[in-house]
């Protein structure tokens, strides 16, 4: 069974990178780096301006504790076909669901450490913690995390799979007590809260049996949470979208056809229903907004919109040749140049719409009205550019490889 284990994480580990190189391109790491950045700036700007015994700010620790328990799942990697072929080694499956544990609380103590440390900063700034309590701290984290993770083991057994409203309580309540006691009382008597919890629930919930359909049903959850991550920027055969008519857009078609062109009609439709461009420029123009909202700086937040305004652009070019496949386009009684002014004017118009999200954003929490009519009038040259002049250079580049 330790075996078969080691074969399935190994399967694993390979069908998660096929996803993370579609998932982590340039654009969107790119993305991520400038957000961390201003998240991280934004926060090291935000804790200055705090004083030591703010009341509230140990309520924040205690949610913020709680939160980062329930982040870390149980992958026991079963399968449906288990129950039938392994059945004969259920006896043997304890050992597989040892490894599967272990797996599972390096990679979850690793995220729990990373979130104990975000709010480090935030605790050392309002409260006195010498080097003892700071370890306490990050041990009672740990210590929670290993009882949650048993907690999701116990839900998988015959005894208490059904008692699903216990279980949840279970996942809530004992992250809340530890975090209770740890930032309302002290860290060393948070870390002896966690540690009695976590021997409470090995000593109460002994002779686990599994039980396979639980396990099967929490595994198939678990990694369909993963697929759903994964089909935001890419299709995933696993997650089977639904067809339903979405009325809200007709007249978002309908203002970027704007008018009766086939063309310009075929390419709206196509922009609304192509959930991977459509998607990516919808995510893309989200973070752009954060950003140019917290961002303080002036020349950075300039930098950043101009940044996405232009990736927001390049994403949209391969829309141009997206039915050149399709032979029945062909057909069209439409010139070549009347194609390129429909997709032109599409290009245009949901760049400027994109372009003023961005350049509202910019207002930032002070209402920086500088800020806004900088990025105003670079957003306007920058449309321009792109669609003008930048549209022309690639579609001529694209009519040359062709």
């Amino acid at each position: 069974m330790s075996k078969l284990f080691t074969k399935r994480r190994q399967q694993h580990f390979l069908e998660l990178l096929k996803y993370w190189r579609l998932v982590f391109n340039d654009h969107f790491v790119i993305a991520l780096f400038f957000l961390f950045g201003a998240l991280a700036y934004g926060y090291s700007q935000w804790l200055p301006t705090l004083r030591p015994g703010l009341w509230w700010i140990r309520w924040l620790l205690v949610v913020w504790f709680v939160l980062v328990a329930q982040v870390g799942r149980l992958a026991t990697l079963i399968k449906r076909p288990d129950p039938i072929f392994l059945l004969p080694q259920v006896a043997a499956m304890e050992d597989y669901l040892k490894r599967a544990y272990r797996y599972s609380l390096l990679l979850a103590e690793v995220i729990t450490v990373a979130g104990t440390f975000v709010a480090l900063p935030l605790a050392l700034t309002t409260e006195r913690l010498s080097n003892l309590d700071i370890v306490a701290i990050f041990l009672a984290a740990m210590v929670t995390k290993d009882g949650w993770l048993f907690t999701a083991r116990k839900s998988i057994s015959l005894a208490w799979s059904k008692k699903r409203g216990r279980t949840r309580l279970e996942y809530w309540g004992t992250p809340l007590l530890a975090g209770l006691a740890t930032w309302l009382v002290n860290p060393l008597v948070g870390l002896v809260v966690a540690l009695v919890l976590d021997l409470a629930l090995r000593l109460y919930y002994r002779g686990l049996m599994l039980d396979w359909s639980a396990a099967v049903a929490m595994e198939d959850a678990r990694m369909y949470s993963v697929y759903r991550f994964f089909n935001l920027f890419t299709d995933v055969p696993a997650v089977q979208g639904n067809v339903k008519r979405r009325r809200w857009a007709n007249g978002l078609i309908t203002y970027l056809a704007n008018g009766t062109r086939p063309w310009a009609y075929l390419y709206s439709r196509g922009f609304v229903r192509n959930t991977e461009i459509s998607g990516i420029a919808m995510r893309l123009t989200l973070v752009g907004m954060a950003l140019t909202f917290l961002v303080p700086v002036m020349w950075l937040n300039a930098v950043l919109a101009v940044l996405f305004i232009y990736l927001i652009a390049t994403q949209l070019m391969p829309l141009y040749d997206q039915y050149d496949s399709n032979v029945f386009t062909h057909l069209y009684p439409v010139s070549h140049q009347e194609r390129l002014r429909d997709f032109q004017r599409l290009l245009t118009r949901v760049t400027v719409v994109v372009a003023a999200l961005i350049v509202l954003a910019s207002l930032g929490l002070h209402g920086n009205w500088q800020q806004l009519l900088v990025n105003l009038v670079l957003a306007a040259i920058e449309v321009a550019i792109l669609t003008r002049f930048y549209f022309k250079l690639r579609m001529k580049k694209l009519s040359e490889d062709f």
